[in-house]
């Protein structure tokens, strides 16, 4: 029912649900995009462009996982190319890029995916948790430094994230646990 409003606003050219379309899909995109770029700026870019392409071609659509697949295949295809502009800019020196396969294109897809689900799951924790999480993981502080930054003792700063990984674990258990190894940040 819901798929139904949403394909047929997106069909009509109404905005509001295209802008929902956008924030469905949008993080779990920019998370494929700096997989697929080695963590290389621009996935924004990347991501409208994929939008703008999607609303171009808003009529050809029947279904939200239509919609997610051409997303990601729009997204795919820019990544490439712009790795493939890059490789004749830098006129065969190897930078490290690794080659994009099949193989590896599926891997980047379920860690988009299953990262969108953390990011919401973190989204729900405790703001203090929450906090701690994002310095000690995505920040890459130490317990210490954390720690002075926010001005708490370091016993606080390990409850706060053995708290908030409780949490988490907690909200993600219907989430495949070898989904989570996969992307190895917890």
């Amino acid at each position: 029912m819901m798929e139904e409003v949403y394909i047929e606003g997106l069909k009509s050219g109404d905005q509001k649900i295209f802008r929902n379309i956008f924030m469905m899909f949008s993080a779990r995109l920019n998370y494929f995009a700096k997989r697929m770029l080695n963590g290389r700026g621009g996935t924004e870019d990347i991501v409208q462009n994929a939008f703008v392409k999607l609303w171009q071609k808003r009529e050809d659509f029947d279904s939200l996982p239509a919609v997610k697949a051409f997303l990601y295949i729009a997204v795919k295809n820019q990544c490439l190319n712009l790795y493939k502009h890059e490789q004749v800019e830098l006129k065969y020196k190897s930078f490290g890029q690794p080659e994009v396969t099949d193989e590896n294109e599926a891997y980047f897809i379920v860690e988009a995916e299953v990262l969108e689900q953390v990011h919401q799951a973190m989204e729900k924790l405790p703001e203090g948790c929450r906090n701690v999480l994002e310095l000690s993981y995505f920040g890459e502080m130490k317990n210490g430094d954390i720690a002075n930054h926010l001005q708490v003792s370091v016993n606080t700063i390990k409850t706060q994230k053995k708290r908030a990984l409780h949490l988490l674990r907690a909200m993600l258990k219907t989430t495949p646990s070898w989904l989570l190894l996969l992307i190895g940040h917890f």
